[in-house]
């Protein structure tokens, strides 16, 4: 079973498209959801009261605006599946997809985290893994123009893989929040993601995990839509909200005698 952790803030069409796409082959005993509501305004919150009856959303919480990592956290600490899926509210795939993951995590278990393809509307690729190094990531395919999706169709071992769409095995992700070393660094944890305002939370999870001799894995053959120009944060506030994420990133990386940039 997977867990499907969906944060979501202020962007009600882009919800519908996640939840109306998921449901279009619908089958049980395959993912269970739980949605997180970032403090949106009264127009999604209506919207999210009026429509979250129609689709199988097994808790649905509305919070204050902790930021993403925060509400990742929270959610993934309410399931028991084997496999957590963390998610951005501007992605969409299907039931099917779904069953793609988890064949993939039981054909591979020598695999912890995976990042599968995504692509936008207009089929340029977001994401099709992060190689090279922790000093030198290299992103792979990005803005590359893909409408058949026949690009970066491999699988490849990373450095980390996109926090929109970011699955990991429930036993690795609870080792890494209860170690004490982590536990020490961040008082309290509950989740794997390092809780930064916005940025860089999967990226510390992916090389604390490599730090711990977990595997990371980017396979193509799994697709998945992913509008990140239309929810992503601009201007002054996301500028300051990436200086303090990276601060936070190089703090805990240092702690722990991870390289990175």
């Amino acid at each position: 079973m997977i867990d499907l952790c969906v944060v979501h803030y202020n962007t009600p069409s882009l919800l519908m498209r996640l939840l109306e796409t998921c449901h279009s082959d619908y089958s049980k005993n395959i993912w269970n959801m739980y949605l997180a509501d970032n403090g949106s305004s009264g127009e999604t919150d209506s919207w999210i009261g009026q429509n979250l009856y129609k689709y199988n959303v097994k808790k649905y919480f509305k919070n204050e605006n902790i930021g993403y990592s925060a509400a990742c956290n929270s959610l993934a600490s309410k399931g028991d599946g084997e496999i957590i899926g963390l998610l951005n509210g501007d992605v969409w795939f299907t039931t099917k997809d779904m069953i793609m993951v988890q064949n993939f995590f039981d054909n591979n278990p020598d695999v912890h985290i995976l990042g599968p393809k995504q692509r936008d509307e207009d089929g340029y690729i977001t994401h099709a893994g992060i190689v090279g190094s922790n000093i030198k990531p290299v992103m792979r395919g990005w803005r590359e123009h893909d409408p058949d999706d026949s690009l970066y169709k491999d699988r490849v071992q990373c450095v980390t893989v996109s926090g929109s769409a970011y699955f990991i095995r429930r036993e690795v992700w609870n080792n890494m929040t209860y170690h004490p070393k982590y536990q020490n660094l961040v008082s309290g944890a509950i989740g794997a993601f390092l809780p930064t305002p916005h940025y860089y939370e999967e990226t510390w999870c992916s090389y604390f995990a490599r730090h711990l001799g977990y595997n990371i894995v980017y396979d193509g053959s799994i697709s998945m839509g992913h509008s990140w120009h239309k929810s992503s944060p601009i201007g002054g506030l996301a500028d300051q909200q990436f200086r303090v994420s990276q601060k936070l990133f190089r703090e805990a990386c240092d702690y722990f005698g991870i390289e990175r940039d």
